[in-house]
């Protein structure tokens, strides 16, 4: 009688959960649109501190670097100079990418410009060199070329000068918005600092709310996870970084030795694309060999040997030894996590796509092996209460 009353308990409690779980999702389907302006509204509050605190993660091993170096000469100095020295190398280096760039975007857009006409004719007379002994494919080439340079020129005239004369009309549509980034990135630098400079504080203040809100022993298996997921991140993104930096400088030096076009603004395209695992190096090889192909034919299919031979070296010898195996995860989660991430986020979730589904993962992995011991603990205690055969109870 006791164990009905028992199970009908159980029964109405786990009804009335289901019953408020449904009304709360029926609620929070029917005021999407409302929740995601309200939440729309307060990221675009708290977007300093956002940026503020993306920038100080980022800088922080660079501050802990340089202040355990300064700590011997500079005791008291250390925290505050390690900091200057971080922001004044993330600047320097922030500085050199664009220096980089900017000038090789302006020179390869101008070049283009100029050689579109030029270049159909040097490609048209390359493929009739090779396949000139055909007629059928020398007179398709030739009707090919005049039709992409006829309607690259309609498009010139067309498409692309009205459409810088509308993006010039809506320059000042968007200076609002320029100067929201701008102030947003200025607090969010500021912000930065003061995290930076309070990071140890921040730190001690969080374990102990924690502490004071949960149970010794979920508190140490939040504060156990939380320092996965940072070990995650910080490991995952600093030797991608690290990996993307060596893999842009030797696209560097050997494009110039093999002569091909654009070594500045191609290695820096294909070294920030590399940081996206699987996906990142066909990300920025495909645009860079299209870019190059325009100019030299011939030069684009070495860049794309050459970048063939290069990623396999990433693969295969430079990035395990940089990255090893920090996440753990297997080559389906790494493609599924990218996939799904960026589909939501996108390029932002391709970045970070990986560590977050490493943490999500390890979260699963030790909720399974709890609900295992759990389970196997359950069936040991009523084994223990079953007689054996061959016995009687009294």
């Amino acid at each position: 009688m006791k164990d009905d009353k028992n199970f009908s308990n159980k029964l109405a409690w786990a009804l009335f959960k289901a019953a408020a779980l449904s009304i709360l999702l029926f609620f929070f389907l029917s005021k999407l649109d409302t929740i995601k302006a309200g939440a729309s509204m307060i990221m675009g509050v708290l977007m300093p501190f956002i940026i503020g605190g993306v920038i100080a993660y980022i800088l922080k091993p660079m501050c802990n670097f340089f202040e355990r170096h300064l700590k011997k000469k500079l005791p008291r100095q250390a925290h505050a100079l390690s900091i200057v020295l971080a922001l004044m190398t993330a600047v320097l280096a922030v500085g050199a990418l664009l220096l980089m760039v900017i000038p090789s975007l302006f020179q390869s857009i101008y070049t283009i410009a100029l050689m579109i006409p030029d270049s159909l004719d040097d490609f048209s007379e390359w493929l009739l060199t090779y396949f000139g002994g055909n007629e059928v494919l020398s007179n398709y080439i030739s009707g090919l070329t005049g039709e992409l340079s006829s309607t690259l020129t309609n498009w010139l005239s067309g498409s692309v000068l009205p459409g810088l004369q509308t993006l010039i009309g809506s320059v000042a549509t968007g200076v609002g918005s320029l100067i929201t980034l701008c102030k947003n990135f200025v607090i969010g630098i500021i912000v930065a600092i003061y995290l930076l400079l309070g990071r140890k504080k921040f730190a001690q203040q969080a374990q102990k709310l924690v502490r004071s809100i949960f149970k010794k022993k979920w508190a140490d298996a939040i504060l156990e996870e939380v320092i996965f997921a940072d070990r995650m991140f910080s490991g995952f993104i600093g030797g991608r970084i690290y990996d993307s930096l060596i893999v842009g400088v030797i696209c560097f030096v050997g494009m110039l030795i093999l002569g091909i076009p654009y070594p500045g603004l191609v290695s820096v395209i294909v070294g920030v694309t590399n940081i996206i695992p699987f996906f990142g190096p066909f990300i920025g090889a495909v645009p860079s060999f299209l870019l190059i192909l325009i100019v030299k034919p011939v030069k684009a299919l070495i860049f794309l040997v050459f970048v063939v031979i290069l990623q396999q070296f990433d693969g295969n010898i430079l990035g395990p030894r940089i990255l090893g195996n920090v996440t753990g995860l297997s080559s389906f989660w790494v493609l599924f996590s990218i996939l799904f991430f960026g589909g939501i986020f996108g390029f932002a979730g391709m970045l970070v796509g990986v560590p977050v589904f490493a943490v999500i993962f390890d979260v699963a992995r030790k909720l399974m092996y709890k609900g295992l011991a759990y389970r196997e603990r359950q069936e040991m205690e009523a084994n223990a209460g079953v007689p054996e055969e061959g016995t009687e109870t009294t």
